[in-house]
Parts: C-alpha cells; sequence; structure tokens
C-alpha cells in the first residue's frame, strides 16, 4: 500500500500550509521532517531535484511543493473528493515505494535541555513561600490597575499610582499596609516594576508614578523582564529552544488554510513563559563569539524575533511603517540595544549603509556596537535573512559547525526559484529579486556583473543557461521583480510606531516622534 509523503521542515510557513491542506480533507501523510532528520536532504534532492521544502510525494510520484499540492488538491475537489481519488490512484496501488521515501531509523536531532534555573531568581513571599518571576509579574499584570498618567506635559503609559501599588500588594497577598509597602520595595528591588523614570523608591503615595518592568520598554522586545538568572552558556542551544517553543506556538495558532493567528498567538498557553524566557538573550554576551558563531547566532535571532516581533508590535503594511519597524523595534543582547537593521547592517555587513541611507548602520566610530561589525561580509547571508520565495530552503536553523554548507544550500535553494532569479535565453535577460537590488554591493561591483556573481549559485538546465549568456557577447539585461512583503499570517495587529511609546509627549503624539 502506498502513502503521502511530505518532506518538511520546523517553522516553513509553506509547509504548515501544505500539511493543513491535507488534514483539512482527512488525507493522512508522513512526515520526514529535515529539522529533525538532516541526513534526508540528500534523498529529498535525489526524489525531486528540487533543494526547498515542502516537496510532497503521492507514492513516488513528485506533487511538487505547497503550491502545486494545493492547486491539485482544489482541483480534484472540483471533480469530485481528492481525498477518494487519491487513495485510488496511489494509497491504495500496488506500486513498491521508494526506499528514500522512507522515514530516517537514526535518532532525531534533540535541542539541547536548558541548564536549571537558579533558586535565587524565585521571589520570596510574605509569608514565606516563593513564586517565580514570571508567576508574580502575570498576577500583578492581572491585578494592578494601569492608566495613561500625566504629569508635566508628559503622559506615562500603563503606569499606575503608588499609593495602588500598595493597595494591590495588601489586597492579593493579605498584607497590612507596612508589609504590603515593604514587600513593594522588595519587588522595585527586583526589577518587577520600577518608577517610570527611575528617579523614586516605592512610597504609599498618590504622586509618583510606577510601571511594572514588562511595559518599561515597549519598544524592546524582550523587555518583559531583567533577566538576573542564569545564563546558559550553550547560546545557540538557547536560540534552539526559544525557536522550538515559537514553532509551537505557530503550530497551535494555524488556521484553516495555513495561515497563523497572531491574535490567538497573544494567548496561547506559551506564550508568556516564551517572553519570560528570552530575557535571558539580555545576558549572552557576542565578546567571544568566533566570526561563524556570532553568524549563524545572529540569524537565527533575526529570523524569531521577525515572527516574535509580528506577535508582539505587529505588521507594518506600507513602506514607510516597515522602515520605522526595522530601524524601531529593538532586542536587548548582552545589555546592548540592536533594532533588525543594527543586527543586518551594522553587524553582519561590517558596519555598511542600509538600502537608501547615506549613514553607516552604526554612525559613530565611538558607538561601542562596532568591536561586534564583522571585518568580512558574507552575502549569503540575505539568503538566510530573507525566505522571500513561495517555498523555505530545506535550512532553517543555521549552525556554527555547518555554517558554510548551510548558507551555500540556502543560496541555491534561493536562486532556485524563478521570482527570485529567473534565467531568460531569449531575451538575453535575468529577473532577479529585489534584494539583489537593495543589497548590489555585497554581491558584485556593478548591476552589470550580478550574473558572472550568480551563476555559481544555479544548477543544472538554468546554470548552463545562463552560463552561455555569459560566454556570449551581448551584455546581459538586468531587471529586477517587485518585493512581495505578503505574509501567512491572519488576524494581525497593525504596527504603529507609536506602540513603542512608553512615555508621549504632545509633540510626539503629533509627529509620531
Amino acid at each position: 500500500m502506498g502513502r503521502v509523503t511530505v518532506f518538511a521542515i520546523d517553522g516553513c510557513p509553506h509547509c504548515i500550509r501544505a500539511k493543513e491542506n491535507l488534514k483539512q480533507r482527512n488525507i493522512a501523510y508522513t512526515e520526514i521532517n529535515l529539522t529533525a532528520h538532516p541526513e534526508k536532504r540528500s534523498d529529498m534532492l535525489s526524489l525531486s531535484d528540487s533543494l526547498t521544502v515542502p516537496r510532497i510525494f503521492f507514492n513516488n510520484e513528485h506533487i511538487g511543493g505547497a503550491k502545486e499540492t494545493i492547486e491539485l488538491l482544489e482541483k480534484l475537489d472540483q471533480q469530485g473528493s481528492a481525498k477518494e481519488t487519491i487513495e485510488k490512484k496511489y494509497i491504495l496501488g500496488e506500486e513498491t515505494l521508494d526506499p528514500r521515501l522512507e522515514p530516517s531509523t537514526k535518532p532525531a536531532f534533540q535541542v539541547t535541555p536548558p541548564l536549571p534555573r537558579d533558586e535565587d531568581d524565585m521571589i520570596k513571599l510574605p509569608n514565606g513561600d516563593k513564586m517565580t518571576v514570571l508567576a508574580m509579574t502575570q498576577k500583578l499584570m492581572e491585578n494592578l490597575p494601569v492608566y495613561d498618567l500625566g504629569y508635566m506635559g508628559k503622559t506615562y503609559k500603563n503606569a499606575t499610582r503608588g499609593k495602588n501599588v500598595v493597595d494591590a500588594l495588601e489586597s492579593i497577598f493579605s498584607l497590612d499596609r507596612k508589609e504590603a509597602l515593604d514587600f513593594g520595595k522588595y519587588l522595585q528591588e527586583r526589577h518587577i516594576l520600577d518608577h517610570v523614570t527611575g528617579d523614586h523608591v516605592l512610597s504609599d503615595d498618590k504622586n509618583f508614578y510606577f510601571r511594572l518592568q514588562t511595559y518599561q520598554q515597549l519598544d524592546v522586545l524582550n523587555s518583559f523582564r531583567v533577566w538576573t538568572d542564569r545564563v546558559d552558556p550553550d547560546y545557540m542551544g538557547t536560540v534552539a529552544r526559544f525557536s522550538k517553543s515559537m514553532s509551537r506556538i505557530h503550530s497551535r495558532c494555524t488556521v484553516e488554510g495555513g495561515d497563523i493567528d497572531l491574535t490567538a498567538a497573544t494567548k496561547d498557553k506559551e506564550y508568556p513563559k516564551f517572553e519570560e524566557e528570552i530575557c535571558e538573550l539580555q545576558g549572552i554576551k557576542m565578546d567571544e563569539m568566533s566570526r561563524d558563531a556570532k553568524t549563524a547566532f545572529l540569524i537565527n535571532v533575526y529570523n524569531l524575533l521577525i515572527k516574535y516581533a509580528f506577535i508582539k508590535v505587529g505588521v507594518p503594511s506600507s513602506d514607510l511603517k516597515r522602515a520605522a519597524f526595522f530601524t524601531q523595534v529593538k532586542c536587548d543582547i548582552g545589555g546592548e540595544k540592536y533594532s533588525f537593521n543594527d543586527i543586518e547592517n551594522g553587524i553582519l555587513r561590517g558596519n555598511a549603509k542600509a538600502p537608501y541611507n547615506l549613514k553607516t548602520q552604526f554612525k559613530s566610530s565611538g558607538d561601542p556596537r562596532t568591536r561586534h561589525s564583522l571585518d568580512k561580509v558574507d552575502h549569503r547571508i540575505h539568503f538566510a535573512l530573507n525566505c522571500g520565495a513561495r517555498s523555505c530552503p530545506p535550512v532553517k536553523k543555521f549552525s556554527v559547525a555547518d555554517l558554510d554548507e548551510e548558507l551555500r544550500i540556502v543560496a541555491m535553494a534561493f536562486c532556485e526559484q524563478d521570482e527570485n532569479c529567473g534565467v531568460y535565453p531569449d531575451k538575453n535577460e535575468i529577473r532577479l529579486s529585489t534584494i539583489f537590488k537593495w543589497y548590489r554591493v555585497d554581491f558584485a561591483d556593478s548591476t552589470k556583473n550580478l550574473p558572472k556573481a550568480l551563476v555559481k549559485y544555479l544548477r543544472k538546465d538554468k546554470k548552463a543557461a545562463l552560463q552561455k549568456m555569459l560566454d556570449g557577447k551581448k551584455s546581459i539585461s538586468v531587471k529586477f521583480n517587485t518585493y512581495d512583503w505578503s505574509s501567512n499570517v491572519t488576524n494581525v495587529r497593525e504596527f504603529e510606531t507609536s506602540n513603542l511609546k512608553s512615555d508621549v509627549t504632545p509633540l510626539s503624539s503629533i509627529f509620531g516622534l
């Protein structure tokens, strides 16, 4: 008896969409997960002649990726029942299954478990019990009233008066007034809450404003808490755990058709735990990382934070909002704040100019973050940071040991897609993703020389066609496709720069500063 086989990787939106379409029709399938079993990549490539996932097979017949599979399923639905047709033609047939379509018998790759958390990180309650920082923060978020409070022309968002803090602690933990005030001061020492400008110790006074830590830096993604716990030295394993957690959230919040419900993600049972744990990045230092370690680490962090930012601060819908999203949304790594542009252009591109910018990303030579800027740019990072294609490369999580091979694979997978690199010999023309226009300086000294720089990432007929064009005497025409910013998300929050502001002045409200 045959079967449906799906080659997939964790976190790939196109894999999720394809599998959801099969599930909706009650079509059983066997998944070969390349994240857990990377050794099966070669089997997928030899069977499909493709480097991208998902790759879907009905028995031994390669159907294609998500797009081709969904189109076929919809066509079969119009003719009757896709499930019945597939079962009759493939599943119930007597064709012997190719052994390369069998799941791996090797042990699956496992994300390393985290080190035990420090007992000293627990919050000590007045009655002698203990509570985690996460549990305490959640309890106060549920019980502490917050307002937008004004003072001297400035509005402090999500703030509360000192008296309200003491009132709440008195009620929540059954304390007398002095006990509640003393416990509140302890919580301030533990960075659970603070004065809105950090100038005053908690007092039973309605004229001083305080705020929970989770509301103090709205522009910093991983500011749910101040990290005072142990820091796992296995920084790659740490980010892998965070990514695994995000993949589980995405999986549970996937709706019909394969899109991810971002509003549902904010309510997911694991989301608060993710928000607290990712604050560990505050303690990870990059100073002793090798070049490859820093590259792999930051690619993984960047890709994870994009998903996190979509959930937490929203999805930008215009060029202006996208510019603000990539420059104003930040992450705390090792006690230093980095925007998405800081990570990409400031570090991975060796402190280069971002597209359409006149100055280098880190504008001052005295900026301490310049010490992390790579001395040499590997242009293949653009294939790792920007999926941009209908299918995903079979590498989504990058490692230190295999970084060069992983970047080679994603480069070839990206250029395999015609919308990213289309070769048209009859017109002596190539059509490229706008990524090659934005970052042309990383690939070639001129647009004219882009074809020569890209031929090494092509395979078979496509490579031969471009090489023949290069060998000719005519100059190759290079055109750029319109960039598709659409995402496989639904029920989204619109990104607004105002949502990043913890404090608002009349001027910032008017001009969005």
